[in-house]
């Protein structure tokens, strides 16, 4: 690191909103040209809590300028590295400039983690840390957060154009079924639809909030009311219900990440109704109501492993952009098992 003589990692609480604002503008945009996704609104949020003094994490101090920062939040015993990003300290105009200040932004986000992790690590009331930064493409961390026992997932961010070409038909749902917008009303059945439907699904293991009906509502709050999966957009969020058995069977949820980019938050099927083209139907339903509402581009994120959901969504004419590390770690080492 070329200024790592004069680099300092401190407690973040010590810091107000005004010593990180170059930092998160600087940050919003790149997740602007790399992710077509507009920070402002997460980073609003962020310097709200800064100001209350109340966020966990660290800065980078380089000659009493903040350069960087990483933090996390707790939800009950689980902590929640949230983000991590160092400014690129760019002394010249070449690409070999480029590369160096970028390697050099890197080795002060390892310092930022590592510091993050000891603290946690070693924290007796956090059993299990997640973390998926969405901004920093696949690999770039991964070895620290394996040296320090996380098992670490490959997930892609994935784009559909809006702009050009015909969305596919959207064919009848079968006859017991019933498509409606999304209400409020809908919050709690969903949380049991998710739950059941991520039942020993590779996504649970990344984010235990699947694994519980009252951890997949609080997940729906956080989309629903909070802006750090974009401003929801009820439009484009849909419920199917069976009329027979009187429940919600698929879902789909979608919020507006920027001026014309839409995001898929959420997708999902009941075990029982799967392979009837339900998923399909949604993201076709969600595809037209955000082309409705202005927008060029729509996005959403998936396991690599999940393979049947990658396969759907090529045949939708999304294409993989991005790919990032999605991590875990759970205090007594053992891998969730269903």
């Amino acid at each position: 690191m070329a200024s790592g003589l004069s680099v300092e990692i401190l407690d973040l609480r010590h810091f107000a909103s005004p010593m990180l604002r170059p930092v998160l503008e600087a940050e919003s945009v790149v997740w602007r040209q790399r992710l077509n996704w507009d920070y402002l609104a997460s980073a609003k949020l962020l310097l709200q809590y800064l100001d209350s003094r109340s966020l966990p994490g660290y800065v980078a101090l380089d000659n009493g300028r903040v350069t960087g920062y990483v933090f996390c939040v707790y939800e009950d015993t689980k902590a929640v590295i949230g983000d991590v990003f160092a400014l690129p300290n760019q002394s010249g105009d070449s690409s070999q400039d480029l590369l160096e200040a970028e390697e050099a932004a890197r080795e002060v986000e390892e310092s930022l983690l590592s510091r993050l992790l000891e603290l946690l690590l070693h924290s007796p009331g956090v059993d299990r840390i997640e973390s998926q930064l969405l901004l920093h493409r696949a690999g770039e961390h991964s070895e620290i957060l394996r040296r320090s026992g996380f098992e670490v997932y490959r997930r892609l961010y994935m784009r559909q154009s809006l702009a050009s070409g015909g969305l596919g038909p959207v064919d009848a749902l079968p006859p017991e079924l019933e498509i409606r917008p999304w209400t409020d009303q809908d919050l709690n059945p969903a949380g049991r639809l998710i739950a059941e439907a991520y039942r020993d699904h590779p996504d649970s293991r990344i984010n235990d909030q699947y694994r519980t009906v009252h951890g997949s509502q609080r997940f729906l709050q956080n989309i629903v009311r909070f802006p750090g999966c974009g401003v929801f957009s009820p439009q484009a969020s849909h419920v199917v219900y069976d009329r027979r058995r009187r429940e919600l069977v698929a879902l789909i949820l979608g919020s507006r990440v920027s001026l014309y980019c839409g995001h898929i938050t959420q997708v999902c099927v009941h075990p029982s109704w799967r392979q009837h083209g339900l998923g399909c139907h949604l993201l076709r339903v969600a595809a037209r109501e955000f082309r409705r509402l202005g927008m060029m581009e729509l996005t959403l994120t998936v396991t690599e492993a999940n393979e049947r959901a990658v396969n759907l969504y090529l045949t939708e004419n999304y294409e993989a952009s991005h790919a990032f590390s999605a991590a875990f770690w759970n205090r007594n080492g053992a891998s969730f098992s269903g």
